[in-house]
């Protein structure tokens, strides 16, 4: 994502037709313009130069698969490659459906996946785009029962994800307004390229990603919960060293948290970037995965789908039906089940894991985490005194659920992470030199990254700011 996703020309605003032209960016002028021309080619390509590169031997770790050894260069092969980039401004679409809820109309339950590819894209993303769309079949088959959903229902194909995020970013600058009462953003990206499930999820929303999987059939028996829980006991009594499994996807970071099945932390890679990192909506993202030796390739085709992604399509209907149950449960809940005592609990994990790391760096006695933990503690403590209100269900539950929706807005900083004005959330954000991977407490841990202790110390007490501003606004709805 470089500095920021989107339109690279218009950083911070909406790309629309009507935007003057002296409010763009030119592209070579733009900050998340790659400086550095680069072009993939083939291994048949890539063979002679690599076999007349001198120079020292590789590491071991960068011998590839081709049958000579590999040398660093520099030369004396010479080669000579012409890259010609196309800059034009593209018109894309964004097909968005709504069903308007009857009773909380401006609280948005949201899902979404992209529809364009790197190529022909058979999983990613349009097993995706055909399960979202059985989702929204059974939506419309309710419909027709004379059902009503209590909270707006909104169904997003993004357009121009690949890459850059260009679709769902300009919608969330575009609609910022509009979005700011949304109470849930699902994702669906590559939704099916095998048979393990896994998700990854803001920590407020893990619990209820297990329990909408206990409510859904798998095609091996039991429910999907039921056979996610069997994977991860098999793969943890094989890899002891590992307690934190995720099914594996090209877009799973790995848990933060252990004990129930794991759900991953939200990093970026995928279109909830826009709605949780720049205005805090809680997301979620799940997919059902396996050996995808065929991402963002020709290959990711039908063709390899019917053979072995999903041969009878059972896969594609489990995540219709859990995307389906996701929507159905958020609309119709009378409270929110957004979980606050295991989003402390996690942020106390986070803050004690960086004040080991200070610690070993010999700086402890030039950083106090202790506001940030007693802040993160409290947001445990209240997210339990809560959980009561939240099962015995208030006859007023209105105040209860707009602070437990906009308690992931708090998170937000005002000025961004340094450098990165877009990603405003203080607690999880893609790193800046992990590519998709979520960075936890990304301020306090990127600044300990550079051994920078100044910005170490702004940006722990902004991290701070952040927790306390969460446990106020929940505090006053208990």
């Amino acid at each position: 994502m470089f500095e920021y996703p989107g339109d690279i020309t218009t950083p911070g605003i909406a790309s629309i037709p009507s935007l003057p032209a002296e409010k763009r960016t030119p592209p070579e002028k733009s900050p998340a313009m790659p400086k550095i021309p680069t072009t993939p080619i083939s291994y048949g390509d890539a063979r002679p130069i690599l076999e007349n590169l001198g120079g020292p031997e590789t590491p071991r770790s960068w011998q590839g698969g081709l049958p000579f050894t590999y040398h660093v260069g520099p030369g004396p092969a010479r080669v000579h490659m012409v890259i010609k980039m196309d800059f034009q401004y593209r018109t894309i679409w964004n097909v968005i459906g709504t069903v308007k809820g009857t009773d909380f109309p401006d609280e948005w339950v949201i899902t979404g996946n992209h529809r364009d590819a790197w190529v022909y894209g058979a999983v990613d993303p349009n097993s995706g785009t055909a399960a979202m769309l059985e989702t929204a079949h059974g939506i419309g088959a309710l419909l027709k029962t004379g059902w009503k959903p209590k909270r707006t229902l909104v169904f997003a194909s993004w357009d121009g994800e690949e890459e850059g995020l260009v679709g769902s970013t300009e919608f969330v600058e575009q609609y910022a307004d509009d979005l700011s009462k949304s109470v849930a953003y699902f994702n669906m990206d590559a939704a099916v390229s095998g048979p393990n499930f896994g998700s990854s999820a803001v920590p407020s929303l893990k619990q209820f990603v297990r329990d909408v999987a206990k409510a859904v059939p798998s095609p091996k028996g039991g429910s999907v919960y039921d056979v996610w829980r069997s994977t991860v006991d098999s793969a943890r009594r094989t890899s002891p060293q590992n307690p934190d499994i995720v099914s594996p996807g090209p877009r799973r970071p790995a848990a933060a948290e252990s004990g129930d099945v794991p759900v991953g932390d939200l990093g970026s890679g995928s279109d909830y970037t826009g709605f949780l990192q720049h205005l805090g909506v809680p997301s979620t993202d799940i997919g059902s995965a396996g050996p995808y030796g065929v991402y963002h390739s020709p290959f990711d085709n039908f063709a390899w789908f019917k053979k072995f992604g999903d041969p009878t399509f059972v896969y594609e209907q489990e995540m219709a039906r859990i995307m389906g149950i996701q929507m159905l449960r958020m609309s119709e809940t009378d409270v929110l089940p957004h979980d606050y005592e295991q989003y402390g609990k996690e942020i106390v994990t986070f803050l004690n894991n960086a004040q080991k790391r200070v610690q070993d760096a010999g700086w402890a006695n030039q950083v106090d985490f202790a506001p940030s933990l007693r802040a993160a503690q409290r947001l445990q403590s209240v997210g339990k005194a809560l959980h009561v209100s939240q099962q015995e269900v208030p006859a007023s539950p209105a105040k209860l659920n707009i602070a437990l929706a906009q308690a992931e807005r708090a998170f937000l900083t005002e000025g961004g992470l340094p450098n990165r004005p877009f990603f405003r959330h203080a607690i999880f954000a893609p790193g800046e030199y992990t590519g998709y991977a979520a960075v936890v407490i990304p301020g306090v841990n990127e600044a300990i990254d550079q051994k920078d202790i100044a910005r170490l110390r702004d940006q722990l007490k902004a991290a701070t700011d952040a927790v306390e501003r969460a446990v106020s606004l929940l505090e006053s709805a208990h």
